[in-house]
């Protein structure tokens, strides 16, 4: 019984070994690029005057919301220049109507609001 006992304890001991070496190199060696889309955006000056769209289907991205589409591995200039109110629900049932108005506001996205709205933005 001690045998058994110890074979375990010594397998689990070389799992949780492995594992914080593999979690180690995901964070040192970053090799998904995942490390930068949690670096906070580069600051620039706010604008003196907010020009609003034109159109209310029609949007500009801040400059950090660029940033992190850019570190997401999206283009920001890909991506369609008006909204369609199919867009929009899409974007509403995939982050909820709070968080979704709050996006529009200019608040940079979340890397799990990315994930959830991903299939909005057709990439």
């Amino acid at each position: 019984m001690k045998i058994l006992f110890r074979i375990i304890v010594g397998f689990l001991a070389v799992i949780g070994a492995l594992t914080v070496a593999l979690a180690a190199y995901l964070y040192l060696a970053d090799p998904l690029g995942l490390g930068q889309m949690f670096q906070p955006p580069p600051t620039s000056p706010a604008p003196t005057t907010a020009e609003p769209a034109s159109n209310p289907g029609q949007y500009n991205l801040s400059p950090a919301q660029k940033f992190f589409l850019e570190k997401a591995g999206i283009d920001p200039n890909a991506l369609p220049s008006t909204i369609s109110p199919e867009l929009e629900q899409c974007l509403v049932n995939a982050v909820g109507e709070e968080r979704a108005n709050q996006i529009k506001a200019g608040d940079v996205p979340t890397p799990i609001d990315l994930l959830k709205a991903k299939s909005c933005l057709g990439n």
